[in-house]
């Protein structure tokens, strides 16, 4: 018999009868019955040409090649244990690695909570951040040098090759410094904004072309920005401060109004915004992804419901 047939059965059984030093014992053991155990062991010696214990009327012990063999066994036996084991955490996405691009839009709200259950849950998971304009990331990510981005879902023939799968819908408000003229406005048009400097996006952005829309609707040309910028943190400082007017997602800004940095301005966006959620490439995303992924819906979704635009925060009291 070639040793190509040797099974982990094999290996289980025998390392029980060199620990137990009888095949009684043994089949008890490995729940088997005590003729199972003999043949298994017969296979085994037939495979290696020799006899692999001496037995006596008191029980069975190791012969110097069974002795070799069983040192052997037992570390195939733990790696596989090992395997196995990996093998289920990696099933469960308790380890691996997950690569993420990220858009501004979910830089400071989605992720952070999201990133912060995962490594609760499953702390063998490595994660690596990176951050870029919209046409690297997704290059990124055709390449294989990315698992996932996370940001507004675009419907642009050049996306073709990447699976959407949306989060929630996530809208947007118009802000301003607490000092600033309109702050404290019961009812703010289009028009009065127009008469204000704007930091926005760069053309081509999704809540760019919603303002550039909405002005349009109103009869106004749409602002030249004063500034184009689609960090959040760059754009919370330089509203905060100055008489320039922002836009930013509701979520981030509920958080900023609540420290007291920004308000937000009680002016309608009627056009919808793109939904934010995940870009994937085609096929099946790892287990580990697939883990951050549910986390992610689990976190988000609920949110949804509390990121509508409120009345002015400086007039109704509270956001």
């Amino acid at each position: 018999m070639a040793i190509g047939n040797l099974r982990a059965r094999h290996l289980s059984v025998f390392a029980a009868v060199a620990r137990s030093g009888s095949m009684q014992r043994a089949a008890v053991e490995v729940h088997l019955t005590q003729p199972a155990v003999s043949k298994l062991i017969a296979e085994l010696e037939a495979m290696f040409g020799t006899p692999l214990f001496v037995r006596s009327k008191r029980g069975v012990s190791l012969t110097e090649c069974g002795q070799a063999l069983l040192a052997g066994a037992q570390t195939m036996l733990n790696d596989l244990a090992d395997t196995e084991k990996t093998i289920a955490a990696i099933a469960a996405g308790l380890i691996g690695r997950i690569r993420i691009g990220v858009l501004p839009v979910a830089e400071a709200r989605v992720l952070p909570s999201a990133l912060l259950t995962l490594r609760r849950r499953a702390p063998g998971v490595r994660v690596r951040i990176e951050e870029g304009s919209r046409t690297f990331l997704l290059s990124a990510l055709l390449r294989g040098e990315l698992d996932c981005v996370i940001g507004r879902l675009h419907d642009h023939a050049a996306e073709d090759g990447i699976v959407h799968v949306p989060l929630l819908e996530l809208p947007i408000c118009v802000v301003c410094a607490p000092s600033h003229p309109l702050a404290r406005a019961r009812r703010v048009t289009f028009r009065d904004l127009a008469t204000y400097p704007w930091i926005l996006p760069q053309e081509g952005a999704p809540i760019r072309a919603i303002i550039d829309r909405e002005f349009a609707a109103a009869g106004l040309a749409p602002p030249v920005p004063a500034v184009e910028s689609t960090s959040i943190r760059l754009n919370h400082a330089l509203t905060a401060d100055t008489d320039l007017i922002g836009v930013m997602t509701a979520d981030a800004a509920l958080a900023y109004a609540k420290a007291g940095d920004l308000v937000r301005l009680p002016v309608a966006i009627g056009a919808p915004l793109p939904a934010v959620g995940i870009m994937l490439r085609k096929g099946t995303p790892s287990h580990a992804l697939s883990l951050f992924m549910g986390i992610l819906r689990e976190g988000l979704l609920p949110r949804a419901t509390k990121t509508s635009p409120a009345k002015n925060p400086a007039v109704s009291g509270g956001v």
